[in-house]
């Protein structure tokens, strides 16, 4: 199984070990673990020297906690964590486009929920346009019976009179015969039989003069719903001008509330504006905010890197005689090493140099493998110099991972040769000590004394400023913080506020723009049902017209007939006296 660890190399003759801290599961992920560190020995340490301590690496470890194989895990935990932050990046976008599906959905829900109560409306508002357009059919049907009768009417008014021209062509005829007759009479003695026939005559005149049936009764009923009809066309236009009333006053009042609306969105858009420069000084701030707390981080670093410098300083003090620092606190690091024995400086003597030749040996071994990778590396690239395309991928992949072996030998061996170095310093320091004591002579080179007092004060007068610097940061970073958070709270609050407010103007919009179509739809409405009651008005006035007409007509007729009759019966009366006579 492939875990990985963090390698420890103590030095002395302590054996490395591999601290556990991440196992590979089956699906390539990766859990925390909390086991005993695990020792390296015999080829495994060896390989493990090649690390510098503290490093982390990949180890195959079998069941029975025996460690396989060793590598680099730098890169592979690299590669882990841009896996990872590309996961991330694209978890984050994906929730950022989940939720503008969310809104988007949101808002589709509600805009179907808005245009479902809008066809509702619409579908309410239709039927009672079919229930009117029923009701205007039915009384065109009407209209066009009462046509259709006032038609039959005027056909058998045609009719009568011409019957009744007829009638009186033939009254004129009959009339002007009497009145020969009469003259004739008057110059002779009138027959019985002559009389007879005057007298049947005269009784057929006047039955073709007396009408069979009342003439303006039809005229009366027709008349009569034709004054009705207006009656009900008069009640649905004031009904019409009252819905057209109320429809102003509702445009009135639909003006009033855009016209409201669009100074509202005005005002939000300078809120807005606002908002958006007080943001930007927020953020202006914040910027300052984050260089000061960066400076301050810097600040740190140096103060800590000065303490650090002060610290090794005191300690080469302490570890070597031939540095001295004068003028300097002595309290940190000792003026002067302490005495010793000439046995504890034997046993010291012996420690360093066992110590040093152990690591002389790790060092020249460590030597020894670089220098065989780096002949391993030349191979490798003589070899992709004639290699095949095949061939050159694998070769490739080896050569990168030589050249990784031999980067991280090269960095693992350069601290190593310079505490070697170190070392043998300290241990040629501590044999001239040890001869000096014997009374030997010793040809180690006097080292001459060096005085790093100066050097301890600048760095003294340094870490003061950068004290006093990070005190100063530190001040202003409180005072720019305790400010920012109110105003950053000021702004969370005004944003809410005016999202809040946009929500208010958007629905607000809607209800216009719905309110606005219905009272389209109702002028619409109202509009056509004026056409439609105004023609029909003046169609119906039409007929009155007609009718009118039509009736005096007839009042004239039976006038006529009602003459004809009076000179009938003077005919008849005269007949008599004749007969008489």
């Amino acid at each position: 199984m492939l875990y990985i660890a963090e390698l420890s190399k103590p030095i002395g003759f302590a054996k490395s070990s591999l601290q556990l801290l991440a196992k590979q599961q089956q699906d390539n992920t990766w859990v925390a673990v909390n086991e005993e560190a695990i020792t390296l020995e015999g080829r495994i340490a060896q390989d493990a020297n090649r690390f510098k301590d503290g490093s982390l690496v990949l180890a195959e470890i079998s069941g029975s906690r025996q460690v396989s194989r060793i590598s680099e895990a730098a890169r592979q935990v690299v590669s882990y964590l841009q896996n990872f932050s590309r996961v991330q990046d694209k978890a984050r976008s994906q929730e950022e486009e989940i939720e503008v599906w969310k809104q988007s959905l949101t808002f589709q829900a509600q805009e179907l929920t808005r245009r479902e109560m809008e066809l509702e409306g619409q579908e309410e508002e239709i039927q009672r346009l079919y229930e009117q357009y029923k009701g205007v059919e039915e009384e065109r049907k009407l209209l066009d019976s009462l046509k259709e009768e006032l038609e039959t009417q005027q056909a058998h008014l045609a009719e009568q009179q011409r019957l009744i021209g007829q009638q009186r062509e033939a009254l004129n005829q009959q009339r002007q015969e009497l009145e020969a007759q009469l003259q004739e009479a008057r110059s002779s003695r009138l027959g019985e039989e002559e009389a007879a026939q005057l007298q049947a005559l005269i009784q057929q005149l006047q039955e073709g003069l007396q009408p069979s049936r009342d003439p303006f009764a039809p005229l009366q009923g027709l008349k009569g719903h034709i004054q009705q009809r207006q009656e009900h066309l008069n009640q649905h236009i004031a009904e019409l001008e009252q819905e057209r009333q109320q429809a102003q006053i509702r445009q009135d009042e639909l003006d009033r509330d855009y016209r409201t609306w669009q100074e509202r969105r005005t005002a939000w858009w300078g809120a807005r504006h606002a908002w958006d420069q007080a943001q930007a000084g927020w953020q202006a701030h914040q910027g300052a905010l984050r260089a000061y707390q960066e400076q301050l981080q810097q600040v740190a670093k140096h103060l800590q890197l000065q303490e650090i410098l002060y610290q090794q300083a005191y300690r080469l003090v302490q570890e070597y005689d031939f540095i001295t620092a004068s003028g300097a606190d002595n309290s940190a690091a000792g003026a002067a090493p302490l005495p010793i024995s000439l046995e504890e400086l034997t046993t010291l003597v012996t420690q360093l140099r066992r110590d040093y030749e152990q690591r002389s040996a790790q060092v020249n071994q460590q030597r020894a493998e670089l220098e065989q990778n780096r002949q391993a590396l030349r191979e490798l690239q003589e070899r992709l110099a004639t290699a095949s395309p095949d061939e050159q991928f694998d070769i490739e992949m080896d050569i990168d991972y030589a050249q990784s072996a031999c980067g991280a030998l090269e960095e693992a061996l350069l601290p190593q040769e310079k505490n070697l170095q170190r070392e043998y310093e300290e241990l040629v320091r501590q044999e001239a000590r040890l001869s000096q004591l014997q009374g030997q002579p010793t040809a180690a080179p006097v080292l001459t004394t060096v005085d790093i007092g100066p050097i301890l004060g600048q760095i003294d007068s340094q870490k003061k400023a950068l004290l006093q610097e990070q005190n100063r940061l530190q001040t202003l970073i409180q005072q720019m913080e305790s400010s920012l958070q109110p105003q950053q709270e000021t702004l969370a609050r005004q944003r809410q506020d005016l999202e809040q407010q946009w929500r208010q103007l958007e629905e607000e919009e809607g209800s216009l723009r719905a309110r606005t179509q219905a009272l389209a739809e109702t002028w619409g409405r109202l509009n056509h049902l004026q056409a439609s009651l105004y023609s029909e008005r003046d169609l119906w006035a039409d007929l009155g017209t007609q009718l009118a007409q039509l009736e005096t007509d007839l009042g004239q007729h039976q006038q006529e007939t009602s003459t004809a009759r009076a000179h009938v019966e003077q005919v008849q009366s005269l007949l008599a006296t004749l007969t008489q006579a």
